[in-house]
Order: C-alpha cells, then structure tokens, then sequence
C-alpha cells in the first residue's frame, strides 16, 4: 500500500503557493556482513570447481581396468615346466615312474606285460587282440565341466606310455594355463596317439575321446587318429560288479588294488578349483586336482596289469569267476573252465560254483555241471539253481521223479512253463515200469 506521504505528493498545488521540492528517495540500508567461520572458509576453498569434477570424472573412465595376473604355473609349487611351441606355450610335466613302482598291491610294470588276447576277450572287443600292450596310451582329462558339449573344456589332460629307453612308464600331464591355449596340448595329444597302438581309458569311450575330438574341430585341427580302444570300466563292471556298488576308478582303486586315497579331490569339485585358479593364480587350488589325475592315469595302468594277468595277479576267487563269466561270453570256453577251477579254488564260494557249473554245462560236462548244482542247491536257496538241476535230472539222469520234486519246490519259470514241465514229468513217471 503506497504511504500517505506519496499521496500527497501527487495532490495538484495550491493557487499561490510555492511547489514544493521533491522529497529524494531514501538509499537502501547497505545489508551488514555475515560472518564466516574460518573452517568453513578454508572448506570453500577446498572444493574443486565444476571445470576440475568434469577433468576427474573424463580421467577416471577413460583410464583402463586393471588386468588380473595370469597364472603361471612355472613360477609356482605346481610340477610344470614352459615349453614354448609354434601353436603357443605348452605347459607339461614329465615324471619318471620307478620300475618297482606300485599301486597298492599291483605294480605298474605289470601292464607292460599284458597279454592283449586276454584284453580283448575281456573287453569283448577283438580290435584289441593285435595290439602291442607296451606301446598302450593311457588318457584321463579333467574338465569344466562333466555334460560334455561344446562348451566343455579339457584343462588338464593326463597320459601314460611305457618308454623302452628309459624301461619304465611316463608320466605326462599337460595344463590349460588360460582358456583359450588348447592348440598345444592338442598337438601333443596328436604326437602321443601316432606313437601309440591302443587307447587304453575309465569311461573314456563316451566321455574323453568325444570331448577331445571336439576340442580339435573347435581349434580347426584334424581330429585325433583312431586307435583300438581299451575301456576299463566295462571290464571292470563285468568282473567286479557282483561285489562293488561303486565303480568309479577311485572305487576300483580301494577295493580292487588296495590303495585309498587320502584327501583327494572329488569330481564335482574340480570344476570349482579350477575356476578359482582362473580368477586368483592360487595354485593351491589345483595341486589337488593334479594330484587326483596322476592317480586315476597310474590307477589304469596297474589294471591293464592286473587284468593281463588274472590268473597270477592276485585276484580274490569272486572276482575270477567274473573273468571267467566273460569268457565263457566271448565264446572262450577251455580257458573259461580253467579260471572257473582256479576261482573255486581261490575261495570263490557259491558263485565261483555256479559259474563253475554253467561252463561244464555249456562244454557239455553234464556230469561236472550235475555236481556243481548238487552242491548250490544244498548251499543257497536259488530257484534257478533247482531249475538248471531239475533239467540235468530229467535228461542227463532220467530221474523223473528228482527232478519233479525240484520243480514243486519251485524253479522260478512262469506258471505256464512250470506246468508244461510238471505235466511232462509226470507223464514220464506213469510211462516208467
């Protein structure tokens, strides 16, 4: 609201009186300085103008991430030398086996030995009977993975060969320093299997050869020479299935060779170490896992001994009437009846017997079979056992009567079967004078 002196200023002047002077406008009071602590003033002075965050914040995207130290096993504890090739560096260890070195209660030198008539019986397998068990490449890899796939790496990989000049067995690990650096173990591999006459592997058929000949055409390499192939874990099924529930080489290697592994690393955990010695150099996170691949390739060459040998290497009675149950399946049926006697022997009890009884009755022997189901039949309550017996009496004894009685105790046929033999026995002991 204007004041009432303005007001008044703009009233006309009175007739006859002086105009009066204009009032001058009154100046603004100056406003009084705010004081400024002098913390606060040195703080102001402190803050970088905007021109200076633009300049930091330009420094700190354009400068690069620190890159992180490769790992490399020749300046660690890991068992690695460099070995520099024309695809790249090839990290490797070569070790020298002694030549009374064992595996529990099997020595290595064994499989150098080996008979490759007796593998491929056993191996079902008759590719193999022509190879030269000296010159046997064993492989084992450890991966990124265990789905297989393209995207599954072999980082470690892992081989043994017998070496005439040195009379001893090799062995050769190569490490995948970084993804990406497979081109020289690849080349290596290659180098091996030229000099070799077989494959000898644990699963190997359906898992490490596939995953390494597809590594070779993901590196645009040719694909690894095709060799007879020894895979240890369907003779191992064959002869120790009836007993083991686990068959993993480290399971074989318990039971089977005497040894067990302290501290090992287990298959699902390989992955982990690995990737963790990608990201930290830690070297400590795979020398378990070397270690554990140096016992699986040393574990297979002490089988391919054990199983070149049954007869003499130390095998329990149990596990020989397995050898013999698998040649008497690959048609070996002298040689099968020769394990079968030595596995009775050995303390192979009531399978050692059937198995026993089931080569005589395949050879023929009626009467060695006749007393190998007598005996079962007093031992085990086994209707199959009371079937194969209740045939012999039928045909081979002509005790009708016996054999009726086997069957009434049950054969284990189905009820049609059952029948039609229980009809026919009876049918013979009303015919009988």
């Amino acid at each position: 609201m204007a004041s009432f002196a303005s007001k008044l200023a703009r009233l006309p002047p009175m007739p006859g009186a002086a105009p009066a002077a204009s009032p001058a406008p009154a100046a603004a009071p100056a406003p009084e300085p705010v004081p400024v602590p002098e913390n606060a003033a040195a703080a102001l002075k402190s803050k970088p103008s905007l021109d200076e965050l633009r300049d930091r914040i330009a420094r700190i995207l354009g400068k690069a991430a620190p890159t992180a130290p490769r790992p490399d096993p020749t300046r660690t504890e890991l068992p690695f030398f460099v070995e520099h090739t024309d695809r790249g560096p090839l990290y490797v260890r070569r070790d020298r086996t002694p030549h009374a070195a064992r595996v529990g209660r099997a020595p290595l030198v064994a499989a150098r030995d080996a008979e490759p008539g007796l593998l491929s019986l056993l191996a079902l397998d008759p590719a193999l009977a022509t190879c030269d068990a000296r010159r046997a490449l064993f492989i084992d890899t450890e991966t990124t993975g265990l789905q297989g796939g393209t995207g599954t790496v072999a980082f470690l990989l892992g081989m043994s060969f017998y070496d005439e000049a040195q009379g001893a067995f090799i062995l050769e690990q190569a490490l995948l320093r970084r993804l990406g650096e497979e081109a020289p173990m690849l080349e290596l591999l290659a180098r091996r299997l030229n000099e070799a006459s077989m494959i000898v592997t644990y699963n190997g058929k359906s898992f490490d050869m596939p995953l390494l000949r597809a590594r070779c055409v993901m590196n645009r390499m040719p694909a690894p020479r095709e060799l007879p192939h020894l895979d240890l874990v369907h003779v191992a099924r064959r002869i120790h299935g009836h007993r083991l529930k686990s068959r993993t080489l480290a399971a074989i290697e318990s039971e089977v060779l005497g040894r067990e592994r302290v501290g090992d690393v287990g298959g699902a955990d390989v992955v982990a170490c690995y990737m963790h010695y990608l990201r930290t150099s830690d070297e400590g996170a795979l020398s378990g896992v070397v270690t554990h691949n140096e016992h699986d390739v040393l574990s297979m060459v002490a089988l391919v001994g054990l199983y070149g040998e049954p007869m003499h290497g130390g095998l329990p009675g149990a596990d020989l009437a397995g050898v013999a149950k698998t040649l008497r399946r690959a048609g070996e049926l002298d040689r099968a009846a020769e394990t079968a006697e030595a596995a009775v022997v050995r303390g192979g009890g009531a399978l050692a017997k059937r198995t026993r009884g089931d080569i005589a009755k395949a050879r023929g022997d009626k009467a060695r079979a006749l007393l190998d189901y007598q005996a079962l039949a007093e031992e085990v309550d086994d209707p199959s056992v009371r079937l194969e017996l209740a045939k012999l009496y039928e045909h081979h004894v002509k005790s009708f009567a016996a054999a009726l009685a086997l069957v009434e105790r049950g054969t284990g046929e189905a009820d049609a079967a059952t029948e039609k033999r229980r009809t026919r026995l009876r049918r013979k002991i009303e015919k009988r004078p």
